[in-house]
């Protein structure tokens, strides 16, 4: 699977998938945005398992994610390949791993 290009980045909830955000990932680093927040960071692929690790800043209206409401967070996300455009795995804060929510990216196309 090609990881490189344009992603749908989805979370899981109690109504089911939510659309969070897009990401790009292109040589070692990630970055994604939706209307109220971005992420900066990395990732990598090792024998296909994706690990990702991103700062969360969330501008405008703050949302409570892993039972917290931060301006700031560190995050660390890891899924596996699911089908050939889409990775399903976990997202934890940085430094917790008991709480996690699960998530999807689905990829959308090449970004060059």
């Amino acid at each position: 699977m090609k990881i490189e290009g344009a992603w749908k980045v989805e979370m899981l909830g109690p109504y089911g998938w939510e659309y969070i955000s897009t990401a790009f990932m292109q040589g070692g680093r990630y970055l994604g945005g939706g209307v109220d927040h971005h992420s900066i960071g990395s990732y990598s692929e090792t024998d296909g398992t994706l690990k990702v690790r991103a700062r969360v800043t969330q501008h405008g209206t703050l949302r409570t994610v892993f039972g917290e409401t931060k301006k700031k967070m560190d995050l660390r996300m890891e899924g596996v390949f699911d089908k050939d455009d889409t990775i399903l795995g976990k997202a934890y804060p940085s430094g917790k791993k008991k709480l996690d929510v699960k998530f999807r990216l689905t990829r959308l196309g090449d970004i060059d």
